[in-house]
């Protein structure tokens, strides 16, 4: 095993620092607004420091990523950002509501998508096509964060890849071997069940948790034209079949008891030490899950975990789902635009984004960050991985959320309505969002 040297690593902490402190130097010096300007009693002009608001989901302001990139902006600059958490299942429904009424923060966190025409970015964000950081996006991520042309956030987030993530021990203690196919997958389930281990944990009690979306992506795959389609009032979920099938896979897994006996009281929260006891084998997640959260809470168990497929949907259902992206906006109406413009650039420096990702084990949508690691879990399955990941669909989808659609999937799997039933009341809700938008398809009856 090599050692660190410690001559390099206090010459990297010394020229990070430096650079840091340039690109700052940089932004005050061009009068970038890093804070109000006042007269001191010697006559100079002293800086006054801001505090800017920044609102997100819960869930998100916690991870490693963006924990980092804050302290670095605090640690370098006079200001300090102050985060308001909004509950996770209700976070998209209240930034829309807060941004209707015109009460929003100097920041806002959002995934983009189709969803962000709900929040009129071009009346309540900056367009931040124009910055230079611009370019080192990769371009897969770009339409994510665009409207009508125009680019409105810094995806300042990990870029996951989601899958069945499975205990490698409880698995090698039961000679299971990791499935090819949904039947496969039954079978383990079954054998599992059997031995006394809930196959998968579902935090029901939360209800995003149930994540369709994951079915979904692989029906859109198969069904081309789809999600225009269902955007352009031309098709309906409940004309899908692949979706159908989507619903059914979970009416099926809670009726076997693959997801134990207690899913609707089970929460997202109660994850790591589910995970960690060894009660139950497996759980649908992404990779960076392992580190950010369950790495956190029991040092040294991300290991004992591996990847499979996802096998959601009908029989040939095999899928991973590629990365999403949760995106940092400034407000453009607020009190402190300059000073948040600022904080994006701030972030968006090569030099800052090196130092907020370096050894995070994700993957990222900047070019020029080199210090980023895989996860083993990507790195021991990256064959099978590549070859079946399916991009991320429903967040271009009009009207699609994902607790609302969770709640139907919810109800249909625990038999409460039919699998069809609920892909009506999907549809229902899609449509009135997309008439609440103004969309012209929608105002008139196919």
């Amino acid at each position: 095993m090599m050692r660190a040297n410690p001559a390099k690593g206090k010459l990297r902490r010394a020229f990070v620092s430096a650079a840091l402190f340039a690109a700052l130097t940089v932004l005050i010096g061009c009068d970038a607004g890093i804070g109000d300007t006042a007269q001191a009693p010697n006559g100079i002009t002293a800086v006054r420091p801001v505090t800017l608001t920044l609102m997100a989901n819960q869930e998100w302001t916690g991870k490693p990523i963006l924990t980092k990139a804050i302290s670095l902006y605090e640690q370098q600059t006079s200001n300090r950002i102050e985060l308001q958490e909004l509950p996770i299942d209700t976070a998209d429904t209240l930034i829309s509501k807060r941004v209707a009424i015109g009460e929003i923060t100097d920041i806002v966190m959002h995934f983009g998508g189709a969803a962000l025409s709900d929040l009129r970015p071009e009346r309540n964000f900056v367009d931040l096509s124009g910055e230079a950081w611009v370019s080192d996006l990769i371009e897969a991520v770009k339409p994510r964060l665009m409207k009508d042309g125009k680019l409105y956030g810094l995806p300042l987030w990990e870029a996951a890849t989601s899958g069945m993530i499975y205990n490698k021990r409880i698995f090698e203690r039961l000679g299971l071997r990791v499935p090819t196919n949904q039947s496969e997958f039954f079978d383990v389930c079954r054998k599992l069940k059997e031995a006394g281990i809930v196959p998968v944990y579902l935090a029901s009690k939360d209800v995003w948790p149930l994540m369709p979306q994951f079915g979904i992506d692989y029906a859109v795959a198969k069904t081309p034209g789809l999600v225009e389609a269902l955007n352009t009032n031309k098709a309906n979920m409940s004309d899908v079949p692949a979706i159908l099938d989507v619903v059914e896979w979970y009416r099926k897994m809670y009726a076997s008891g693959f997801f134990g006996d207690d899913s609707a009281s089970n929460n997202w929260d109660g994850l790591p030490a589910a995970l960690h006891g060894g009660d139950y084998a497996m759980v649908m997640a992404w990779d960076t899950y392992l580190y950010s959260d369950l790495e956190a809470k029991y040092p040294g168990s991300a290991q004992d975990f591996g990847m499979m497929p996802l096998f959601v949907g009908g029989a040939d259902a095999k899928l991973f789902e590629g990365p999403n992206a949760a995106m940092l906006m400034v407000n453009k109406n607020g009190k402190h635009v300059d000073e948040a413009v600022d904080f994006i650039r701030f972030l968006a420096n090569p030099e800052v984004l090196n130092e907020v990702y370096r050894d995070i084990k994700s993957g990222t949508y900047f070019r020029s960050v080199t210090t980023n690691r895989p996860t083993p879990q990507y790195v021991e399955n990256q064959a099978i991985i590549d070859a079946l990941t399916f991009p991320s669909a429903t967040p271009f989808m009009i009207g699609y959320s994902q607790y609302e659609m969770g709640k139907w999937v919810q109800q249909a799997m625990t038999g409460a309505i039919t699998a069809r039933d609920a892909l009506s009341g999907m549809d229902a809700y899609r449509e009135q969002i997309a008439l609440d938008r103004g969309i012209p398809e929608f105002k008139h009856p196919r």
